[in-house]
């Protein structure tokens, strides 16, 4: 599961630099939205779980989101975090509750049972201190750092009774 995860993982990078590359070249009304699914306390998980356990549980999560988004939703993990690129959202559909519910559905599965925190980004980020050439990985852990300052909106999902 490791070797696909990683996989997964160059794919989403890959396609999240060519969409900065594409927003920095066309300053349009071009736009795509990029979540990021934490966790609260990610030593609560390894304490709940158990080491092995608790990376089946994010696998299966993983498993999860990429069934219930659509084909042009990428879905990516990277250790304990999740990071989804919604390319456009319908107006009739919030991807914030589109999120919640999937993850309530998870959680009333069995999977999850610890807390959650879900930022949501619109891109391209609007933000002077960051550098034009950043890569995504060092996007994404801008994005991870300074989530309270950039997130259009957050979400704590408390832990499933």
């Amino acid at each position: 599961m490791y070797q696909e995860n990683a996989e997964a993982r160059e794919k989403f990078l890959f396609a999240l630099e060519w969409l900065l590359e594409v927003t920095k070249r066309y300053s349009g009304p071009l736009h795509f939205g990029l979540a990021h699914i934490g966790h609260e306390n990610p030593k609560l998980l390894g304490e709940t779980y158990g080491a092995k356990m608790a990376s089946q549980q994010l696998d299966e999560v993983l498993h999860s989101l990429r069934k219930a988004f659509r084909k042009t939703d990428l879905v990516a993990r990277d250790g304990l975090d999740f990071w989804i690129i919604i390319p456009f959202t319908p107006a009739s559909e919030k991807i914030s509750d589109k999120i919640k519910y999937i993850l309530d559905s998870a959680s009333l599965a069995g999977l999850q049972i610890v807390e959650r925190d879900i930022s949501f980004f619109s891109l391209p980020l609007e933000d002077a201190s960051l550098n034009e050439n950043v890569s995504p990985s060092e996007l994404l852990e801008y994005l991870k750092k300074n989530q309270a300052l950039l997130a259009r909106n957050q979400i704590t999902l408390p832990a499933s009774e």
